[in-house]
């Protein structure tokens, strides 16, 4: 029989401030590598310059967001971004590529940013 067991739930923080209204966080490691085939087939890779993409998404406060994700992308100013995994975390230095203000009716405002970063292990 499987033992119940508690769950990680991701965090995300910007500049070192916790993110709490934030329903949804994607995050997605890419190499960018690039493999190597000869006639006898795959021998290795060429290291690719790699990258991190982060989309963050959450209903919006009345006082205003957490974070301002859409002065962000439209200045292009660089921007720390930690998720905590475990006992480990990923944090890395980019910039936020876009944003999207939303609301359907009966709904709250919500907004969605990407961003992009460096590439680096868990630590």
């Amino acid at each position: 029989m499987a033992e119940l067991q508690d769950h990680l739930r991701l965090t995300c923080l910007v500049d070192g401030k916790r993110q709490l209204e934030l329903s949804k966080i994607d995050g997605k490691l890419v190499t960018k590598s690039q493999a190597i085939e000869t006639l006898e087939g795959l021998v290795g890779k060429t290291p690719g310059s790699g990258q991190v993409t982060v989309n963050l998404s959450g209903a919006i406060p009345a006082s205003g967001p957490e974070f301002d994700y859409w002065s962000a992308a439209a200045v292009g100013s660089y921007h720390t971004i930690q998720i905590p995994v475990g006992s480990k975390s990923y944090i890395g230095n980019g910039w936020f590529d876009d944003a999207d203000l939303t609301q359907s009716v009966n709904g709250a405002a919500e907004i969605a940013a990407t961003w992009i970063g460096t590439l680096a292990p868990l630590r």
